[in-house]
């Protein structure tokens, strides 16, 4: 270990002081919940996925525990929760709160030999995104002309119709004029361990029945809550709501007490001319900082 950090850490007077403020801070912070954000309460099996926050069961309760947008529906006897993505909607088939990504798959094609994507992803504003090991399928429907062979695409017999045919290819991007002699264009994401550029039109519909994987992160709106140690839930007219450990809850905007209060205070103080202290100790401070997630 470098020696000025071991310097830092040894660093009497400041650890004291830091002792001194926080546990004159810290007193009485209590973790209980409201039963509505409770991490024990508010949390549910559906089918075999676990749901908890920022997931949360969209039900008819008056206020959700989670991110606006993220309500999932658990039909009776489902195999797996359901999520709306723009109009559409899809099987929840795995969520990993580790590595924060979660897997779907389109309701409309699970399971079947010769799916027909009817829809484009549509994200939106939600704190979702494209995981890097999905690919994109692209298909061209019911063409009256063959697309040209410099594209690789390749036509899916399964999905003629009289004399027009339809056609896909892996991680091609078509614009809509460059098909103007099909009736539709869809792409639909898959993983990429599961189709391959030379076996696509064998391996796409064993591609979409697990679907594919999208990351998520914390929603910005959110942020300030969480931060704070809260968490973010919203009401039926989607104002946003922060409930705390301590049992309260804000509609104004406001965070909890605890972190960020405690933060502003400490650098409050040093800013009144304690600093001067340690003014040869600026690593030491920003140290500090660190350990309290000031920074």
């Amino acid at each position: 270990m470098p020696s000025h950090h071991l310097l830092c850490i040894l660093s009497p007077s400041l650890s004291l002081l830091l002792f001194f403020f926080f546990n004159g801070n810290f007193h009485g912070v209590h973790s209980t919940f409201s039963t509505i954000c409770d991490p024990v309460s508010s949390s549910f099996p559906c089918g075999s996925v676990f749901i908890r926050y920022p997931f949360w069961n969209e039900s008819d309760a008056p206020v959700h525990c989670g991110y606006p947008g993220l309500g999932l529906i658990c039909p009776y006897d489902s195999p797996h929760p359901i999520l709306h993505l723009g109009d559409e909607d899809f099987f929840v088939t795995d969520i990993n709160y580790d590595d924060r990504t979660l897997t779907l798959v389109d309701i409309h094609v699970a399971g079947q030999e010769c799916p027909r994507a009817r829809h484009n992803l549509t994200i939106g504003s939600l704190p979702l995104d494209y995981n890097s090991a999905d690919v994109n399928l692209t298909f061209l429907f019911n063409c009256s002309a063959p697309p040209p062979e410099s594209s690789h695409f390749v036509a899916i017999d399964c999905l003629q119709f009289r004399r027009k045919r339809s056609y896909v290819s892996v991680n091609v991007s078509w614009e809509e004029e460059e098909a103007a002699d099909c009736e539709d264009t869809v792409v639909a994401p898959v993983k990429g361990t599961e189709v391959t550029a030379t076996n696509v039109v064998k391996e796409f519909a064993g591609a979409m029945s697990p679907g594919f994987v999208l990351d998520w992160e914390a929603a910005r709106e959110c942020g300030a809550c969480e931060y704070s140690g809260g968490r973010c839930a919203s009401n039926q007219t989607e104002q946003l709501l922060c409930f705390c450990k301590d049992g309260s809850n804000h509609t104004d905007g406001s965070v909890c007490k605890g972190r960020i209060e405690v933060c502003v205070r400490f650098l409050s103080f040093f800013s009144n001319g304690f600093a001067s202290m340690f003014a040869n100790r600026h690593d030491c401070f920003f140290q500090r900082l660190l350990l309290l997630s000031c920074v």
